[in-house]
């Protein structure tokens, strides 16, 4: 497979061969543009319809019939950015593509709403086959839908839901239930009672909307926790830092840390630690990154949300080409189970997926 790996560009080129591949938008490839022309004029109007028309209809039973691995798909991929976890999912695409013999052509969007709606105008503009994409905003991200049905490539959604009321294939974790998980791990550390601040992810991204749902949920059902202070932290563990050090001085009295992913998680951590108050406050996150599970480990984290983001990829890029072969399953809307890793759990993932 020839994997195409172009990080942050707007705008890209395929050689001639991969446009030849991948202009059919899932459908067989048609006759050379000289050979078609020779034909139309060795023969009369009606023939050469007549022609085409076979032409088309024996595309068509080709496409059905070809087997997996032929290389004859390429599936455009936009990513908000390559943190751990994303690094994670790409490479579950990029193995799912070479077991399905398909071309990746991954993008990154740098966390730039307006960068990533222009590198899938660029992919669309290539006559991909279809389009894998991480949102970087669920709001600014919906115009693609259109933009991709408008030119006859399935969109799938992945990592981060798009909000509209439409439906639309989406392979993805169950993000309010994560939210909820690490919510409640903490609660029950600290009894139940006392005072709690959240670091939220990039505000509009569906993990940030879906797990603030699940800490919320939480939270009205434990009337004597005090939410002191939540804000974005926007994945980043050096925001983090700087914002749990704000937090330290304007609240003395913070029992527990609730963040929306383990990078910001161990940035506020490190903020504590600092301050010497490691024995005085409780962090939960979510992702298993491998920095994550060592921190649960050593007993710093006291526990984060496990999705397995190499499946969720894999998912992902099965369901295009599930698509693009005709086999689409007749759930549109795909979860990836979610699950707590505790002190109890966590050398499950040391000991294989973390095991290098």
């Amino acid at each position: 497979m020839k994997r195409k790996l172009l990080a942050g560009l707007l705008a890209m080129s395929m050689t001639v061969a991969m446009l030849t591949g991948c202009a059919s938008g899932g459908g067989g490839s048609a006759a050379p543009a000289e050979d078609a022309a020779a034909e139309a004029e060795s023969t009369d109007t009606a023939e050469a319809t007549d022609t085409e028309a076979a032409e088309d209809a024996s595309a068509e039973d080709t496409a059905a019939e070809a087997p997996a691995g032929d290389g004859k798909y390429t599936i455009g991929v936009s990513i908000y950015y390559y943190s751990e976890f994303i690094t994670l999912m790409c490479e579950g695409i990029e193995e799912k593509a070479d077991e399905l013999g398909v071309d990746v052509v991954i993008l990154d969007a740098n966390n730039d709403s307006a960068n990533q709606i222009t590198q899938l105008e660029n992919l669309i503009a290539q006559k991909v086959d279809a389009l894998l994409v991480a949102a970087v905003d669920s709001d600014a991200i919906v115009p693609a839908l259109d933009m991709a049905e408008e030119a006859g490539i399935p969109l799938v959604g992945v990592n981060m839901t798009i909000n509209t009321d439409e439906e639309y294939w989406y392979v993805g974790p169950d993000d309010v239930l994560a939210g909820e998980l690490e919510a409640q791990a903490a609660i029950d550390k600290i009894g139940g009672k006392g005072n709690v601040v959240i670091l939220e992810g990039p505000i509009g991204q569906s993990a940030q909307l879906d797990r603030m749902e699940g800490n919320q949920n939480v939270l009205a059902e434990n009337p004597d926790i005090t939410l002191l202070a939540n804000q974005t932290a926007n994945w980043s563990r050096d925001e983090a830092v700087s914002i749990m050090e704000n937090w330290l001085q304007a609240y003395p009295d913070i029992n527990a840390v609730i963040a929306h992913n383990d990078e910001m998680a161990l940035g506020a951590i490190q903020a504590i630690e600092a301050a010497g108050k490691m024995d005085e406050i409780t962090v939960t996150g979510v992702d298993a990154i491998k920095d994550g599970c060592n921190a649960v480990k050593e007993g710093t984290l006291l526990g984060t949300v496990y999705q397995d983001a190499k499946l969720e990829g894999g998912n992902g890029l099965q369901l295009c080409y599930d698509i693009l072969t005709g086999n689409e399953p007749a759930q549109k809307f795909n979860l990836i189970d979610m699950t707590l890793i505790t002190q109890e759990n966590v050398d499950d993932l040391l000991t294989t997926l973390y095991a290098d």
